[in-house]
């Protein structure tokens, strides 16, 4: 859980003819503000004072990221940084322990230390706290807060102090239609005698993560106002070379090239309208990698800039590139901006004398959303070459079945009757089954962080698939395109009466079946062995719907699918076995993992990049799902009841009422989803999508089946046609309407 801590402290007011500074302390949950309190401090006393400017001063001495034209001349001289932090940072906590705080009467305020020990006593370990002093005070601004004992103590790791000013406004930022999933970043890097290889080895190494870095190298200010209009926007931009501040801490000015003298030198004034642009689109973060960066922050802060992360004086190289690699690391893993520089100043605490790692500090509009990398995306994509890798994995699936059938039963006829038999797996994948695979995927990446009810639900999701196969692949009622062209299997005398039992027929109900249908003399030998041939029976099955008296043909279908027959014949099964269990497999973990991708919105909406799009796209996996359903009546109202018995027949047929009741359920939580969930102006737009989903599975399930039977089944006379054209429409219509709609069209606001 984080906390957020607010103090507020107002600029000098008389009390009881002493000056004093007004401190108003706010603490913070998730669920809002807990506690306040107003008190008061002291001015900053003489001793803190003094330190503060001597430790300015001495560290200044090793910064050499100042702007060229007022960079002070280097003064020699030893000093012991070390001590020296040491006294500052006893000053500060003297000057903010009890003795600093003044109540209304001037006496002694114990309330602050009372709130801050009452409230550390709730915090673990796990919890992380961010710190926001707001001041317009410079000298204020460049205090280590983090040093303070009181604070440092809430935690093992110590706290992350950021500062602010105390006028700022809440931005509202636009939804700009992000057509690559990537972080884009901007970075400027200016006087190239400094050395940028590391910190540009550490920038590139975003990209591994998402990040789209777009470098310039000492540019022309023209040139950096083109790439600041750029129309796709900047999540974070990046500066390293010289700066500086005025000495109030209110105006700053970065030298972007230094071979262009005075025109090379732009304060953050002169670009008011481009980074205005720019944080409205989606600018989060700035990092300035310079020296004396509070003037910079300031003024992007009172453009409502969300976060800015600078140097309070002046800096030397090596302390730059290393906050940079350690914040990047650690920023990248998630953590949020505060536990990021808050990882990244424990590193220069190690590598570095005391007081060094004190120079980096986040400049925060106390309003901002929490900033995390992942929140820097729309959604979370593969890299296009992954994509198109992907990509054509899943047109292998879904086109693997109808190409192993042609090419192994050699002829298009072979293929038209299977696709007529099993339309369900042979001709839906191709049709539809794109659509549910590509929403899954989508949905997928605009799930922000994998919570334990999704991994759970997947990680159901794969065993409920792998018992379904096993099940699936030794389950009765075989397919004939699961066994090859000669298959062949004997059944003797003594196991037929068992099997006769098992599958309600007889040896006079298969031997009395008309001539005309099956000639049953050439299938038993002369000890009542009972030899079945595909060869044989395929081509009674090609017009068996012609016949009237197929009762005891069907009673012999039963017996020929049944797996304990061919179980010790399993060379007679077909390549083509394997190609439909591909398809089982894509088919059952769409539907499966609808219950995942809904479960996760459901219990953990936060998790989610963008809502409205994440519930289209859950949508439109069930659509796609739920048109495998007439297809899947069709196996049973036509295909089964044709082959096997006509009592298979009926609506809540075999694992129809499962499966009705699973529907009823996913529609269920996906309307309460999208009421807790969606933006109130997409809940109508969603919600009637839902609804014709549900309507159109319906009017599928009465009127599908007659569809399909004449398009792809049994009376059709050219099923291939109607279905490769189906497949090419449906699959322009998606790709370049419907998916590009939804990209440009649905924002999260």
């Amino acid at each position: 859980m984080a906390f957020k801590i607010s103090f507020k402290i107002g600029g000098r007011v008389q009390l009881n003819h002493s000056e004093v500074l007004p401190v108003t302390l706010a603490i913070y949950d998730q669920e809002g503000q807990i506690e306040e309190l107003v008190s008061f401090l002291s001015p900053l006393p003489k001793p803190l004072e003094d330190k503060f400017k001597e430790w300015q001063y001495y560290i200044g001495l090793q910064g050499n990221r100042k702007v060229a034209k007022n960079r002070d001349k280097l003064i020699s001289g030893v000093v012991n940084l070390t001590e020296l932090a040491n006294s500052l940072k006893t000053e500060l906590n003297k000057w903010l322990g009890r003795d600093g705080w003044i109540d209304e009467n001037g006496q002694s305020d114990q309330r602050v230390s009372r709130v801050l020990e009452k409230f550390r006593k709730k915090i673990t370990q796990k919890d992380e706290i961010q710190i926001i002093v707001q001041t317009e005070d410079r000298q204020l601004r460049g205090l280590p807060w983090q040093e303070w004992d009181t604070l440092a103590a809430y935690t093992s790791r110590g706290v992350e102090v950021a500062i602010s000013a105390t006028n700022f406004k809440r931005l509202t930022q636009k939804q700009t239609p992000q057509l690559k999933a990537t972080a884009r970043i901007l970075v400027v890097f200016g006087d190239e005698k400094l050395g940028f290889a590391e910190e540009e080895d550490f920038i590139k190494s975003l990209r591994q993560h998402g990040g789209e870095p777009h470098i310039l190298r000492q540019p022309t200010r023209q040139e950096l106002e083109q790439k600041l209009k750029d129309s796709q926007g900047w999540q974070i931009f990046f500066f390293a070379g010289h700066s500086e501040s005025d000495r109030d801490g209110r105006i700053g000015r970065i030298q972007i090239n230094s071979a262009d003298g005075a025109q090379g030198i732009i304060e953050i004034t002169e670009l008011t309208d481009l980074l205005q642009d720019a944080i409205q689109k989606k600018l989060q973060l700035a990092i300035f990698n310079s020296c004396d960066g509070l003037g910079l922050a300031n003024q992007l802060t009172e453009l409502s800039l969300p976060y800015c992360i600078v140097m309070r004086e002046m800096v030397e190289s090596s302390v730059a590139r290393e906050l940079l690699r350690h914040f990047l690391e650690a920023f990248v893993k998630d953590r949020s901006l505060f536990a990021s520089m808050n990882a990244a100043r424990q590193q220069l605490q190690k590598k570095f004398e005391p007081g060094k790692s004190w120079l980096p500090v986040i400049v925060a509009n106390p309003l901002a959303k929490e900033l995390t990398w992942n929140r820097l995306f729309s959604e979370r994509r593969l890299s296009w070459r992954w994509e198109m890798v992907l990509g054509m994995i899943a047109i292998a699936v879904l086109v693997c079945l109808p190409i192993g059938i042609f090419s192994e039963f050699q002829g298009w006829e072979t293929l038209t009757l299977y696709a007529g038999l099993y339309p369900h797996l042979v001709v839906y994948p191709s049709l539809f089954l794109w659509m549910p695979l590509f929403a899954a995927y989508r949905a997928h990446c605009m799930i922000r962080v994998k919570t334990r009810p999704f991994v759970f639900l997947t990680l159901l999701t794969i065993f409920l698939v792998s018992g379904g196969l096993f099940f699936e692949l030794t389950g009765d009622r075989i397919m004939l395109m699961e066994f090859k062209s000669d298959a062949t299997t004997t059944i003797y005398a003594q196991q037929l009466p068992q099997l006769y039992l098992k599958w309600q027929t007889s040896a006079a109900d298969i031997q009395n079946i008309p001539q005309e249908i099956f000639n049953t003399r050439q299938i038993f030998d002369v000890d009542g062995n009972l030899t079945l041939k595909k060869s044989e029976l395929e081509p009674v099955i090609k017009r068996l719907h012609t016949f009237d008296n197929i009762a005891g043909f069907q009673g012999l279908l039963r017996i020929a699918t049944a797996y304990d027959v061919w179980r010790q014949n399993t060379q007679a099964f077909s390549i083509s076995r394997w190609f439909y269990a591909l398809n089982f497999i894509a088919i059952i973990t769409c539907g499966v993992q609808i219950l995942a991708l809904v479960a996760t919105i459901w219990f953990v909406p936060d998790s989610i990049f963008n809502k409205n799009k994440y519930l289209t796209y859950v949508i439109i996996c069930e659509l796609g799902i739920l048109l495998w359903v007439p297809f899947q009546s069709y196996s049973i109202e036509h295909t089964k009841s044709l082959l096997f018995s006509p009592e298979l027949k009926g609506t809540l047929a075999g694992l129809n009422v499962l499966l009705y009741a699973i529907i009823a359920i996913i529609f269920s939580a996906t309307v309460s989803s999208i009421y807790r969930s969606a933006t109130k102006k997409y809940q109508p737009i969603l919600l009637s999508f839902l609804l014709g989903s549900f309507i159109l599975t319906l009017l599928g399930s009465w009127f599908g089946v007659y569809l399909i039977d004449h398009l792809f089944g049994m009376n059709s006379t050219n099923p291939l046609t109607p279905w490769l054209a189906s497949s090419l429409f449906f699959a322009v219509l998606f790709f370049f309407l419907f998916v590009r709609l939804i990209d440009h069209g649905v924002g999260d606001e």
